[in-house]
């Protein structure tokens, strides 16, 4: 497997090398170069600047040669490494083993309540035709480091550092933490810290824009301050030179409660024009086994071929009456103390069935400490050929 050099002069193409090697020895199509869009070198450079990788980019040379930058760089290197070494490059065997033949069907994948985790979505799922995130957590905007001063860019770059410590530590990004460190006079929003994986991964961003459900005719109802709420969303196109083809993500920004989704009701019509699609669930605070998400659930099993998920994730007992086959690896362990209403007896007794579970190589979720970690690969009984 290539080496995934973090932070030397050639990062950015042994990085890609490691998340899609499996994928670009797949036989497929490769678009012609002339309908890929080209670059955006701005924002290109901007998500490398973000994640500790070298730029080129003339207009950003001011910021690179900072010793804030320098910092920025030496303070990620070791901390990338890490993960790549204990846990992405043992998820990046188990993902070409178990999921091989489900990368190149991927059409769209579903991440709900993602937060800015685009890197653990494109390590499993790296040649899907677009990719739908959604989450509380407010887009932002693409931080200008060309019209930057030092100050402000040293600043910028100390929030991004903190707002990525429980995905370097974790593997997933906590949401009250985010409530806080999304909101500092620099960092405002997901959008940087999700450049910041982008921009490890080689990948060259060609648009970065608004993205809007659309409004329905007349008056939406008033259902308090928070619910009503409409969504703010954000569209990213993007090419991975050893994908070669363009890929599109989709981040909107919404409560997808029932009550609250009266102020968004094109949205889960969205979604189910993702059928059919591939669902991918992770520390995911146990949302979906309430019923304040019952249509946002039934909709994700509607459209959904292929769940990938922790136990946080749609309740075992929804995957197996929709009929699911439901595959399961590691350890079944009671919800973290925060989310003891989410401990599933009937998935706590599948895990006891002698020969039910497979071996999980590496910790998954909220117990990334303990060795407990679980997860399921679940099939639709009528995935379409």
């Amino acid at each position: 497997m290539t080496a995934y050099r973090y932070f030397s002069d050639a990062v950015a193409r042994a990085a890609a090398a490691f998340v899609v090697a499996s994928a670009a020895a797949c036989a497929f199509a490769q678009t012609p170069a002339s309908e890929i869009a080209a670059p955006d070198l701005r924002i290109t450079s901007t998500a490398r600047l973000l994640a500790g990788v070298s730029s080129t980019y003339e207009p950003h040379a001011h910021v690179a040669s900072l010793d804030a930058w320098q910092k920025h760089r030496a303070a990620l290197a070791p901390q990338w490494e890490r993960l790549r070494r204990e846990r992405l490059s043992v998820i990046e065997g188990w993902r070409d083993e178990v999921l091989g033949a489900d990368i190149d069907r991927c059409h769209t994948l579903l991440y709900p309540f993602s937060g800015p985790d685009f890197l653990n979505a494109y390590l499993l799922f790296p040649r899907c035709d677009s990719y739908v995130f959604f989450g509380l957590e407010r887009p932002g905007e693409v931080p200008p480091f060309e019209a930057m001063s030092r100050e402000d860019a040293t600043a910028l770059l100390r929030d991004v550092r903190v707002a990525l410590g429980d995905i370097l530590v974790r593997n997933y990004f906590i949401t009250q933490h985010m409530a806080r460190e999304l909101q500092t006079p620099r960092l405002k929003g997901m959008l940087p810290l999700m450049l910041a994986s982008i921009g490890l991964l080689d990948v060259r961003i060609a648009s970065v824009e608004p993205f809007d459900l659309g409004r329905t005719a007349g008056p939406l109802p008033n259902t308090g301050t928070r619910a009503s709420r409409r969504a703010q969303g954000v569209k990213v196109t993007f090419v991975q030179p050893l994908v070669g083809k363009p890929q599109t993500l989709y981040y909107l920004s919404l409560d997808a409660t029932d009550a609250s989704l009266r102020a968004n009701p094109e949205f889960l019509p969205f979604l189910a024009k993702q059928n059919p699609s591939i669902t991918f669930l992770k520390s995911a605070s146990y949302l979906l086994h309430g019923n304040e998400f019952a249509g946002t659930r039934k909709t994700l099993l509607e459209v959904s071929d292929l769940v990938v998920q922790d136990d946080t994730g749609i309740p075992y007992r929804f995957l197996r009456e929709r009929g699911f086959d439901v595959r399961l690896f590691g350890r079944y362990a009671r919800p973290i103390r925060d989310f003891n209403y989410g401990y599933q007896k009937d998935l706590a007794a599948a895990y006891r069935q002698v020969g039910n579970v497979s071996l999980l190589p590496f910790p998954f979720g909220y117990h990334w400490q303990e060795g407990h970690s679980g997860l399921m690969v679940a099939r639709s009984t009528a995935r379409r050929s």
